[in-house]
């Protein structure tokens, strides 16, 4: 008769690996991250008494508030037989976003030769605008020119007022 293989029948009988111990933290070390831990929670806490800006504990306040009740921001405009309508970015002027066309706009403003060069971008923009509008890219309505605007609005925490601005302060258009 064959040898029946040597099997635990008991859990005691399984061969026992050698339990390692583990050592206490040091006391420095305890202390250490006690100190931290507590230097960080009043830190927090004088700088939310103390209602100022001291890093790293600040809330960023310039990101949490206006700095001002409005909001002006430039915007593009397309020219139709019936009055004007919003050029929306990138859908009207692909590839290009419209962080980087108004960024592309303030620095023309800052240039000597402005007006000139922004009447050249807006013509850009209009020809553009054609190009995708022929390909099929966007059905927007046929232009007859383009303005660039400095739009203001009170400042609305939920932009209920998104289509109703303040004020419009046409910075330039390229007209056919």
């Amino acid at each position: 008769m064959p040898a029946l293989p040597a099997t635990p029948i008991f859990a005691s009988d399984e061969p026992r690996t050698p339990v390692r111990r583990v050592r206490p933290m040091a006391r420095s070390r305890v202390l250490l991250v006690n100190l931290l831990i507590a230097a960080i929670v009043l830190g927090q806490l004088y700088d939310t008494a103390a209602d100022g800006d001291h890093w790293p504990f600040s809330s960023y306040p310039m990101f949490a508030q206006p700095r001002e009740p409005l909001i002006r921001v430039k915007r593009l405009y397309g020219v139709t037989g019936d009055g004007e309508v919003a050029l929306v970015v990138p859908r009207h002027l692909a590839p290009f976003h419209e962080a980087r066309v108004m960024t592309a706009f303030k620095r023309i403003g800052r240039r000597p030769d402005r007006d000139q060069r922004l009447h050249a971008a807006l013509e850009g923009v209009l020809a553009r605008y054609d190009e995708l509008r022929a390909a099929g890219e966007h059905d927007g309505p046929a232009l007859d020119g383009v303005r660039l605007y400095v739009v203001t609005w009170p400042f609305d925490p939920t932009a209920a007022n998104r289509d109703q601005p303040f004020e419009r302060r046409l910075l330039g258009e390229a007209l056919r």
